[in-house]
């Protein structure tokens, strides 16, 4: 009974549902002579799956069920679950629903998606049986459509068209998830929804909205762990990242993108070169700039090194221009100025229509500018970078220009 509510605790404190960790608690709920509320129930059923290895649910234990998808998108536990939260979260995000945003990051959420993920291999009998015979031409539709979001979301920014995309998966991808396919499709599948959910979550993540990123980012590394695919587990580390910059948590940036090289060894050179360019950036946002130093020339190493034919589709975006844009942005934070200056001079090649790309590019040299004591230049670049956002929609880029017209260093990825 103590061993139950302790981790009853743990896991309350990670989701943020309130429990005090009172063990008469527990008791009352095992002699029936109470009944938890609903997220408190879902809480403890998840703590109990975690332990048998098997789902339990609140109406197994004669208990209310009404799931709290807050609070349910940020568990790790099986393939349909997985599935059955996805479903749930782009129908509110269509709907532009703000329950679940006012839900805040919870830190501890990741640790045992990212362990899982590393350490288990891929599940066994993906093959579905539903109704609808997924085919691959439907799974290509997927995969072109979170494309074109994707260059959207560059050109206009991730508040414009999420809700759009959502509505889009709603009606394609849940059908999909839910349908007929035999194992082999099963891979192809589960890779591209996980590609959707994590261009989902980066929209969520330039929209200022965390909590939403992390549900999203939790859900896609199931998917990912589920086919084995150890370069997308890659890419929800990287997001995580991202997410852990922006709540200022220096120690769980490092950690998260340490963990995205160790998942990657192995993987295409391309998918290494992102991985070791996000640790630079990790080690500059520590205050590193050996290690940033080193951490840039294993990724440019790994980028010259990196074949065409193993690019990943979903890092087509990732060009030698982008690559040096997030070293310049490293060796910035970092202080290592003359890199940087290089760096930021060899992005300048960017493709025009990477718009909000563009604008993160001016503000690096903004703040390389800063460094050297050209207040001139740096006064000069202000007013371009703010000026290049006016047609944007990322609540991210505007808090980083408002940091920038108040003279405050770089901070976030």
């Amino acid at each position: 009974m103590r061993g139950f509510a302790s981790r009853l605790y743990q896991h309350c404190q990670t989701v943020g549902v309130a429990y005090s960790g009172d063990q008469g608690t527990v008791s009352r709920w095992c002699s029936n002579a109470t009944s938890p509320k609903p997220p408190l129930a879902q809480a403890a059923c998840a703590v109990l799956s975690a332990k048998l290895g098997r789902r339990v649910t609140p109406e197994a234990l004669g208990w209310s069920a009404s799931p709290d998808i807050a609070v349910e998108s940020l568990e790790y536990r099986d393939l349909p679950h997985a599935v059955e939260v996805l479903a749930k979260l782009w129908d509110l995000d269509a709907q532009r629903d703000r329950r679940l945003v006012k839900k805040t990051f919870f830190p501890g959420a990741f640790g045992t998606a990212s362990h899982e993920a590393l350490v288990m291999p891929p599940d066994s009998g993906l093959a579905r049986s539903g109704d609808y015979r997924v085919s691959v031409s439907d799974i290509e539709l997927l995969e072109d459509q979170t494309l074109l979001y994707g260059r959207l979301d560059a050109r206009h920014g991730g508040g414009r068209f999420r809700s759009v995309f959502a509505a889009f998966l709603v009606t394609h991808a849940t059908p999909l998830l839910n349908g007929g396919f035999p194992a082999k499709l099963a891979r192809r599948l589960y890779g591209s929804v996980a590609d959707a959910v994590l261009a989902m979550a980066s929209m969520a993540y330039d929209d200022e909205l965390p909590g939403l990123a992390q549900r999203y980012d939790l859900q896609a590394m199931r998917l990912a762990q589920a086919v084995g695919d150890r370069s997308r587990i890659a890419r929800v580390h990287i997001h995580q990242a991202r997410l852990a910059a922006a709540q200022g948590d220096r120690r769980e940036v490092l950690t998260h993108a340490r963990g995205a090289v160790l998942a990657c060894d192995g993987e295409p050179e391309l998918v290494r070169a992102y991985a070791a360019v996000t640790e630079a950036r990790a080690w500059a946002f520590n205050g590193s700039p050996e290690q940033t130093l080193d951490a840039v020339a294993r990724a440019r190493n790994a980028f010259d090194r990196a074949r065409t034919v193993s690019r990943p589709r979903w890092l087509l975006w990732f060009d030698r221009f982008e690559l040096e844009a997030q070293a310049a942005w490293a060796f910035a934070v970092a202080g290592l100025t003359t890199p940087g200056v290089e760096a930021l001079a060899a992005a300048q090649g960017m493709a025009a229509e990477r718009t909000r790309d563009r604008v993160e590019l001016l503000i690096t040299a903004a703040e390389l500018a800063r460094l050297q004591g050209h207040v001139g230049e740096h006064g000069n670049l202000v007013k371009a970078a703010s000026e290049a956002t006016r047609h944007l929609k990322s609540r991210r880029l505007d808090a980083r220009i408002t940091r920038l017209t108040t003279g405050q260093p770089l901070s976030g990825f």
